[in-house]
């Protein structure tokens, strides 16, 4: 069955459209025809078989179907998006579909699907695009029902880089699920399908108050048919990440307005998780799905960041390789202030923004560092300042005094590295929030006189991109970034995550993502490659001769014979003097191509009269005649298996 509204394929047990969620309880599904499938393969390979070798049909989505097809010039396979025939008058559905090609083309990112061509050939209407051999996220969850928190953990910051990217672009990705999210060979999460994707200067393409996009999905925005920005994709692949976490979309309904309404007023179901990496992870997947956009994660690059380094949004960090925790430095989390709700705003109330449990352990810990410091400057500084008031002012000493200056002098010279150990410490005050007005209070608590204020220098911004430092290149090693050959071992590198091979001839190759983000240095080091050993060739296959001796494998899978040699005679032999009953035995004779007996064997060695085995071997090579057997047309020497019995003479 079909959606009468987008052409896409549906159960026949569906209550609504999986793709454009349009409910089957007002509208009937159009049935299939039995030849439409052929006839669109037919035609679309006609049509582009000059460049492209169509192979196999892939799916069907919303508005289109994907084929597998070979690129003749370059000898590729590609993945070949077609609109459907009975599409192909709409208006509409050919603007929406060629959109998502100009869309996706323009979007240059290693983690969105690159297109190669879009064109129209008759009346097939197409574009071609990378072909990903992992498959969906969607099969990979019908395969193992959930996913490790370290493989969300990497899909997540992958497609939200990409996500980050295309936001950046003002384009809003709007249908965020797992059958749009794929896998390439290396494992890497790529993004697809930009179907209904929408540019913040683009045409509207439906309806007033119209929703679309998948049900399950939808953020609460999205399912009230409202202007949607990029906090509407982070919520979306909230969802998603919560399937993965626990095999199971966390809302779920008859029909899509019930799974909408869940969307907008309940709360993200808690489930029961095992590990502490998991509850993190869900910590993360309940912020991305606030039910207000204010309260959620700001941007994609917000999310990628935190799980990168571990560090809340606000916290910048530096990190000199890829296996060490970041740290902070000078400067302070601040909690997210309530959104206050618009006077006249209409819909249910919005929900408080919750901090995530990791953040707040971090504030309070530095909170109270700060305060404990501040404690010990405040003594020392009135210790000090009363004994330098009373010894400048009352006794008229001078300042300083020269034995506190020689022991000063002392101190720094026996110290190495103690003003060092000063300015870090000064520098840890500085975090606690309430550090500048315990050292107000201070001052006007004590009577030392203040020559100059001391101001606090401002924060130096952070810079654009990240530094990239590649040490241990071996020797004739090749190296290479997302692909791309280098030659330079320090790069200056826009935030987001990288992928780094270092291959070398008959050494095996070392593969490593690395993260990269705003201000940071990222040194990453080369292990020694290990050298491969020289494969030896496989020993050739030992040729099995299953004609020359007969037995329980001669002529296997008729490799001796085609047509068997046979008994001219019947095989009764006269009984030898002596000999008396019906003896019998089993004999091997082999019959030359010339229809010639040659040597006669015993098939077995029952206990019979030993004189009717010499006469049943003597009357079987002296007395009978065979027809050869045949191979190829051809006669050839054959074994005949041959049951032979005894006769009373006449």
């Amino acid at each position: 069955m079909y959606c009468s509204r987008c052409g896409a394929e549906v159960s026949d047990q569906a209550k609504f459209c999986p793709s454009c969620g349009l409910d089957f309880s007002t509208v009937t599904p159009i049935a299939p025809e039995e030849t439409t499938e052929a006839t669109e393969m037919d035609a679309v390979r006609q049509a582009l078989d000059d460049e492209w070798g169509v192979e196999v049909e892939l799916g069907r989505g919303g508005m289109a179907i994907v084929f597998k097809a070979r690129d003749k010039h370059l000898e590729r396979d590609v993945a070949i998006k077609v609109l459907p025939f009975s599409l192909a008058f709409d208006k509409q559905f050919v603007e929406r579909f060629q959109r998502e090609a100009r869309t996706a083309a323009r979007l240059e990112h290693p983690y969105i699907i690159p297109i190669y061509r879009v064109g129209k050939s008759g009346q097939v209407i197409y574009f071609v695009m990378k072909y990903l051999r992992g498959g969906s996220l969607s099969e990979r969850l019908e395969r193992t029902g959930k996913l490790r928190p370290d493989e969300i953990r990497r899909m997540l910051i992958e497609t939200s880089g990409a996500l980050g990217y295309a936001h950046r672009h003002g384009i809003v990705h709007r249908d965020i699920k797992p059958d749009n999210i794929m896998f390439d060979e290396m494992g890497h999460s790529i993004l697809t399908d930009f179907g209904i994707a929408k540019a913040a200067s683009g045409t509207r393409l439906t309806g007033t108050g119209m929703s679309i996009g998948t049900p399950h999905y939808m953020s609460p925005e999205q399912a009230r048919a409202q202007q949607l920005d990029g906090r509407s994709d982070l919520y979306a692949l909230g969802v998603v990440a919560y399937q993965c976490l626990t095999g199971e979309v966390p809302f779920d309904g008859e029909d899509a307005f019930s799974i909408g309404y869940k969307h907008i007023m309940e709360e993200i179901p808690s489930p029961a998780l095992a590990t502490p990496e998991a509850r993190e992870l869900y910590e993360v997947i309940r912020k991305m799905m606030a039910k207000a956009p204010d309260d959620r994660f700001q941007t994609a690059e917000e999310i990628a960041g935190y799980l990168q380094s571990g560090v809340a949004p606000g916290e910048e960090t530096i990190r000199t390789s890829p296996g060490e925790a970041p740290k902070a430095v000078l400067s302070t989390p601040t909690l997210p202030a309530e959104t206050p709700k618009p006077t006249g705003q209409t819909g249910p109330p919005t929900t408080p923004t919750t901090p995530i449990p990791l953040f707040q352990g971090r504030r309070r810990r530095k909170q109270r560092r700060g305060l404990v410091l501040t404690g010990v400057l405040t003594a020392l500084f009135l210790g000090v300042g009363g004994a330098g008031g009373y010894w400048y002012f009352v006794l008229g000493a001078e300042w300083p005094p020269p034995l506190l200056d020689a022991w000063l002098a002392d101190s720094n010279a026996a110290l190495p590295g103690a003003d060092d150990s000063l300015d870090v410490l000064a520098a840890d005050s500085l975090r606690a929030d309430s550090l500048s007005d315990s050292l107000a209070i201070a001052t006007a608590d004590s009577a030392a006189p203040v020559d100059s204020a001391v101001e606090t220098p401002p924060a130096t911004p952070l810079p654009p991109t990240g530094t990239l430092v590649l040490t241990g290149v071996p020797q004739r090693a090749r190296w290479s970034l997302d692909g791309q050959l280098q030659t330079d071992t320090v790069l200056a590198l826009l935030p987001r995550t990288y992928t780094i091979r270092v291959s070398r001839t008959n050494y095996e190759t070392f593969e490593t993502s690395v993260p990269v983000g705003r201000g940071e240095r990222v040194r990453v080091p080369v292990p020694a490659l290990v050298r491969l050993r020289p494969t030896e060739p496989a020993p050739p296959p030992v040729a099995v001769d299953y004609c020359s001796e007969p037995g329980a494998d001669y002529n296997k899978d008729g490799s001796c014979f085609d047509t068997g040699p046979r008994p001219n005679d019947l095989p009764l032999i006269p009984l030898p003097a002596g000999v008396s009953g019906s003896p019998s035995a089993v004999l091997w004779v082999q019959v030359m191509a010339n229809g010639q007996p040659g040597v006669v064997k015993l098939f077995d060695d029952s206990r019979r009269p030993r004189l009717f085995e010499i006469a049943a071997i003597t009357f079987a090579r002296r007395e009978m005649t065979y027809t050869a057997a045949t191979k190829a047309g051809r006669r050839v020497d054959s074994w005949l298996r041959l049951p032979v019995r005894g006769r009373a003479r006449q």
